[in-house]
């Protein structure tokens, strides 16, 4: 079977030759949900086993939505739980032996189902780390048409991609807004900011927290190229077609040598960033900022990020301090 023949629940498929669109629907705000990831895992694995594949782009299929960041319900079904405070050194190992774990046949499925909301938080970045990890060593090309909101864990997906092309458009934001709810990133952003804007302006950007438009991203170097709305995904699809006619072996091997040759140890940063992750949800304030972020959501209908972002960003939303 071919990747373009997948019938997938979050995800609606569109091939022109070489090149497959992948359009990303999860109403109402298509944030990135644990079944957001789990088909982006099977569709980047079916992907590296389709030799008539040479390029991907992906998109949000939900008018001016990209991804807007990772799903805060999903979120709150690990931090929601009670528990005692844990370092990030004691969730390190933890998280090695999980992952370990869930490389066995039907682990992760079974854990999924039945583990609760710490079981399918431990399967999602699981999976995530793995579909990112995957995308960064195919042979097949990676396009974000980022048409929408790339915020937190949306932005980390864009930023797995191998090239960036934004919407010259006012509601696209992109950033790390992970601070701001009282979090780090989880999804790659602290391994992959730094390694391509460097260590000063990556811990600049996921401290403030702040969004930044298209145009900050073009001038930062977090995207190639700012489109007109209208030509955003014919200007994507058009590099990717062009992308999609080069050897997959040598797609292969040039970015596993820009990912991975300078620097053996993203892997490994990786985990530290999911042990850091998982150590600050487990705080009061985490707990805290969960109530916020809903009684926002429901307030404003929508997320606060885009539609009242100014408390967060300046910290007076929530008391992130107080243990």
């Amino acid at each position: 079977m071919s990747a373009d023949d997948l019938q997938l629940d979050t995800i609606e498929l569109e091939r022109e030759e070489r090149v497959l669109t992948a359009r990303i629907v999860a109403p109402p705000w298509n944030f990135v949900t644990p079944a957001v990831v789990r088909d982006l895992d099977t569709f980047t694995a079916a992907v590296d086993a389709d030799d008539t594949v040479g390029a991907v782009v992906l998109t949000g299929g939900l008018p001016g939505r990209f991804l807007t960041h990772a799903d805060p319900a999903a979120l709150a079904g690990m931090i929601d739980m009670p528990h005692p405070f844990v370092p990030a050194r004691v969730a390190a190992p933890f998280l090695r032996a999980s992952a370990a774990a869930l490389r066995l046949p039907g682990v992760a499925e079974l854990v999924e189902r039945r583990g609760g909301g710490l079981g399918a938080g431990l399967v999602w970045g699981y999976r995530w780390k793995r579909t990112t990890l995957r995308m960064n060593r195919s042979g097949v090309a990676y396009l974000a048409a980022v048409n929408g909101p790339a915020l937190g864990g949306g932005h980390e997906i864009a930023l797995a991609c191998d090239l960036r092309y934004a919407a010259d458009a006012d509601h696209v934001r992109l950033g790390q807004i992970e601070t701001l709810a009282n979090l780090i990133p989880g999804g790659g952003a602290t391994q992959r900011l730094t390694r391509l804007l460097g260590a000063a302006k990556a811990i600049e950007i996921i401290l403030e927290g702040t969004p930044f438009t298209a145009e900050e991203a073009l001038r930062l170097g977090v995207v190639h190229r700012v489109v007109a709305a209208d030509e955003l995904l014919a200007a994507t699809q058009a590099t990717a077609a062009r992308l999609a006619a080069r050897n997959p072996v040598v797609v292969a091997e040039l970015k596993r040598a820009v990912y991975f040759g300078t620097d053996r140890s993203l892997s490994r940063g990786l985990d530290a960033e999911q042990a850091g992750f998982v150590s600050v949800g487990t705080t009061a304030a985490a707990a805290r900022t969960t109530e916020a972020f809903f009684e926002d959501l429901d307030r404003l209908a929508d997320t606060p990020f885009l539609a009242d972002p100014g408390p967060w960003v300046d910290g007076t939303r929530v008391d992130q301090v107080s243990k």
